[in-house]
Formats: C-alpha cells, structure tokens, sequence
C-alpha cells in the first residue's frame, strides 16, 4: 500500500547506513527502524482514513416515472416506442372509449334539450305577462262598473238595481284574484326561467364535462420530458391502472442541477470531518477506461442528509426491538461536480468511488505544521482513487476474474 511506501524511509535508511558500514543486515540490527516504520505507518493509516473519508456506495441518481392506464381497457393505439424522446402533452397510447363517447353525446343532447327548455320558459313568461295584463285589464273595468253602482246607489237613483250591484262587486272580486293567479303564474315562470332550468343547464355542463373527463383519460398523456423505457404495450392488450404493472416507464429529462448530483455514503465516523462545500473526487465506473481520461472528476459537497436512514421506523403492530436496527446506517451526502462540462460524462445510475478531501484543517490543529502535515497526506489518497479506478478497470473486463 501507497501508506507502507510513504513510511518505509527509517528502514530504508537503516539499511542503506548498515551496507555503507559493511555491517550484516539483521533483524536485530533493523529492529528499531522496523518498529518506527510501524509506529508512522499506523499513524500515516490514522489520518489518512479519518481526515480523508472514502466512500463506495456512491451512485449518480435518477428517477423514473411510471406510465399506468387513468381507466382500464383495451388498447386501440400507441403513439410511441421504446427509446423515443416524449414532452409534456404527448400521447402515449390510448384504450378503447365507445363507452365515453357515448355519455358525452348523451350529455350534450341533455344540454340541447334544456336549452329548448328555457327558450319555452322564457315564451311561458312572455304568456304570463300577457294574461297578468289582461287580468288588470279585467280587473280596471269591474271596478269602473262597481263605481258606477255605487254612485247611482248613493244618489237613490231609479236606475240603481241592487241585484246588479252585487253582480258588480262579485265581478270585482273575481278579477281580483284572476290578477292574483295571473302574477302567481308570472312569478312562477319567472323562477322556471330564471334558477330552475338555468341550474340543470349548469348541472348538464358538469356532466358533460365529467364526460369528456373520462374520455380525456381513455388518452394517456405524457406528464415529463424524457425518453420511454420498457414499453410492455400494444393494440389489443388490457391496459390497467394497476401501479405495479405499468404500461411503460419514462426517464424524466435531468435538469441543469440534477446532471452533476452524485449521492453516496459515508462511515458514521465520518459524520465529524465531512462538512459542506468539502472537495472530493469521484470515479464512476461507467467512465473507466484504460486512457484514465476522465475517469476521476473533481466535485464538493454540497449537503449532508442529518438523520441516518437505518434508524427510521415506521409504525407497526409490534413493539421495535434494537436488535433489528443493529446494522448501522451511513451518513448520506450529496456531491455536485465543480465543472459543469463534465456532467454529460456521468451515465444515470452510474456507481461511483466517492474520495473526500480535507484540505483545511479547522479546530485546535488549525495551521499548525501537523494540520499541514495532515493535509499534504491528500496525495496519498489521489493516488488511491486512480490505482483503485484502474483496478476496477480491469476487474470489470475480467482480469481479476469479474467479467460482469
């Protein structure tokens, strides 16, 4: 290891001192010098892995959406194939929809009949008012004739007959409550007109609408941008709106700030020199090559996930034994690549070797020749990452064996 090498010197020159003296070189004359190469071996090891953190896990995420049917049916037609590139309002496919076509006409002649409805309800007004008119006409005169027998009554004239008196007033009477039916039946037309057919025409356009809802959803649209994957569909099959049997999965176009996030985790004892804006390398294995171009890419911490995933729970029917969670959890981080060029080099999915850097020391060692010392130790773990990136090459062509 790169470690051993770095710390070899006091043997290194034990040996040298011993031959240029002409003396054996024996286990008793190099004990000493093998006894340091351990001691700064173990502390070169010491902070090495615990200023200079490292990771495995590292991965480039992505996400997929999955495409179900909104309503079950057979499918009559897909607008795409498997690798097409779909954007927002794209039909995907569509399933058959007599049924819906036939409740949006349904619902349309509704709306035509009620709208006749109220073109005879406004001419039941128009007969209404005509026959109130009448009525008051009616009414005026009875009462003028009525006037004129109670004049002849009051002036005892000879002309005055009682039993036409009280014809005149039962008259009077009568048109009297014909003016009442008359506005009665104005004033029901009027609400006829007015909020009764007006609210079914309202209550008919709803239903047309939840109509053509349903037949909007007969056609599946694209929600995303991005390209269709796994498309397990054609005219004929049973599309169902079941989630764990969906028709086709889309990967969503990466936005400008998704294209450079590398997420990985970290031992927990990290948790104290891992910090945001911290530099590291990434290696992803979808970019070995045996050039070493592009393979390791400079990137910084950009947030740190505080709770530790591994201690989640969730409720249940049963109380949490801690002998479950014995497996310990890592400290999650997310990574951004510091040049934006090199973001079309990471392939979605892509595991990645994820090497923190400790470039500043903070705390009581800040500044001091052992911080600098500490520092400078980065080089060591560079070297690392590329060895590690090459071996990893070659472990995945199959010359250590792992022909994957």
């Amino acid at each position: 290891m790169i470690e051993l090498l770095v710390t070899s010197f006091p043997f290194v020159l034990r040996v040298m001192y011993l031959r240029w003296k002409g003396l054996p070189i024996t286990l008793y004359n190099v004990h000493r010098a093998l006894f340091l190469w351990f001691i700064l071996a173990l502390i070169v090891f010491f902070a090495v892995f615990y200023y200079y953190p490292k990771s495995y896990t590292g991965i480039v995420p992505f996400r997929t959406v999955p495409v179900v049917a909104e309503t079950g049916g057979t499918v009559t037609e897909v607008f795409v194939k498997g690798g097409d590139h779909v954007t927002v309002g794209e039909p995907l496919f569509s399933i058959e929809n007599a049924s819906e076509l036939a409740k949006v006409e349904l619902a349309e002649r509704k709306i035509d009949e009620i709208n006749a409805a109220i073109v005879a309800a406004h001419f039941e007004v128009d007969t209404a008012e005509a026959a109130l008119d009448a009525a008051e006409a009616a009414l005026k005169q009875a009462e003028i004739t009525l006037a004129d027998h109670q004049e002849l009554k009051q002036r005892k004239s000879s002309a005055y007959q009682p039993s036409q008196f009280e014809r005149a007033q039962s008259q009077r009477e009568t048109r009297s409550a014909e003016v009442d039916a008359a506005t009665s039946k104005l004033s029901a037309a009027k609400v006829q007109a007015e909020a009764i057919i007006p609210a079914q025409l309202e209550s008919a356009k709803a239903s047309l609408k939840q109509a053509q809802l349903e037949l909007e959803r007969t056609r599946v649209l694209s929600f995303v941008d991005g390209i269709v994957e796994q498309l397990a569909l054609n005219v004929g099959a049973r599309a169902t709106p079941a989630a764990m049997s969906p028709a086709m999965v889309i990967v969503p176009d990466r936005t400008a700030s998704q294209s450079g996030r590398i997420v990985a985790g970290f031992s927990q004892v990290s948790r104290r020199e891992i910090y945001e804006g911290m530099a590291a390398e990434i290696a992803c294995e979808s970019n070995f090559n045996i050039a070493m171009n592009n393979t390791v890419l400079p990137a910084r911490i950009t947030r740190i996930q505080i709770p530790i995933s591994a201690g989640q729970m969730t409720p249940s029917g049963r109380l949490m034994e801690p002998a479950e969670r014995a497996k310990r959890g890592q400290i999650v981080a997310h990574l951004d690549l510091v040049y934006p060029e090199h973001q079309e080099l990471l392939v979605p999915g892509s595991g990645c070797i994820v090497q923190a850097y400790t470039t500043h020391l903070k705390g009581p060692l800040e500044g001091s020749v052992t911080a600098h010392v500490i520092e400078a130790l980065g080089i060591i773990k560079a070297v690392g990452i590329r060895i590690k990136a090459w071996l990893g090459l070659a472990a995945g062509i199959g010359l250590a064996g792992s022909g994957h």
